[in-house]
């Protein structure tokens, strides 16, 4: 079941029903683990998360992001052969409420992503059980901006240095969106679209999702960032052809 247009894209429901017909197709499986703000909250495994290294997906922490999404049904809509050989554990929506109303924040007014410090939250609380005892190999984020001038992403460095995965992510979206040209970008140093910030400098309202895993699993962990006052349509090619770079770059 294909998008449908904008004005479906904070339907939560809707998207369920196209992961679920996505899960029947691929052999992949979709379980609630918990609800959130009134919402049954889903992750989607597959198989072989029991045999090789785990890639963690997530999108929608932020609900007025639905480029991230949407992309990332996008992109396991076009693997949807290959998706039960990988080993993904994904979650399609970490904040339905916010999907639905077009916020930021949740139904109480918080962050969902600067409160991985702690798991009072039902939702954080059952990932990180979740992840405790696997051995992840590749963490995506994915997010959006709506004062981007164009893509960019994050990747937590120690030493901030490069191994080509995040220069090759950028250019993969390349077809659709540039990279964002500015030099500062959120307070932090930014250089062709790329950003390292170091695990021991957080924001100072709380730990993110992707720092919590970096620090936890040390694993390549990338957030992705397009600018959501671009074409939507963009933005989700751009978001699905980033995921299927750093999927490719962890197997070559």
């Amino acid at each position: 079941m294909a998008y449908k247009g904008p004005q479906r894209s904070h339907n939560y429901k809707f998207l369920l029903q196209r992961w679920r017909s996505l899960c029947r197709a691929s052999g992949m499986r979709m379980q609630q683990i918990t609800e959130l703000d009134g919402f049954p909250c889903y992750e989607v495994v597959s198989p072989a998360i029991s045999t090789q290294p785990t890639i963690y997906l997530s999108a929608g922490i932020h609900g007025d992001e639905v480029g991230s999404t949407e992309g990332l049904l996008r992109w396991a809509e076009s693997r949807q052969k290959q998706l039960s050989s990988l080993p993904l554990l994904i979650y399609p929506c970490l904040n339905p409420w916010g999907l639905e109303n077009n916020s930021r924040l949740d139904a109480h007014g918080i962050d969902l992503n600067r409160i991985w410090h702690h798991a009072q939250n039902p939702l954080v609380h059952k990932i990180k059980e979740k992840t405790e005892k696997i051995h992840l190999s590749l963490v995506l984020t994915l997010h959006e901006d709506f004062d981007g001038q164009g893509v960019y992403l994050y990747e937590p460095s120690g030493n901030g240095r490069s191994n080509g995965r995040a220069e090759g992510i950028i250019q993969s979206s390349q077809p659709w969106i540039q990279p964002d040209p500015r030099r500062m970008i959120d307070g932090r140093r930014a250089r062709n679209g790329i950003i390292r910030p170091r695990p021991t400098n957080p924001p100072e309202d709380g730990i993110p999702e992707a720092l919590y895993f970096y620090r936890r699993h040390k694993c390549p962990t990338f957030t992705f960032e397009t600018p959501s006052e671009f074409d939507l349509n963009l933005r989700i090619k751009a978001q699905s052809a980033m995921i299927q770079r750093a999927v490719t770059s962890i197997q070559e």
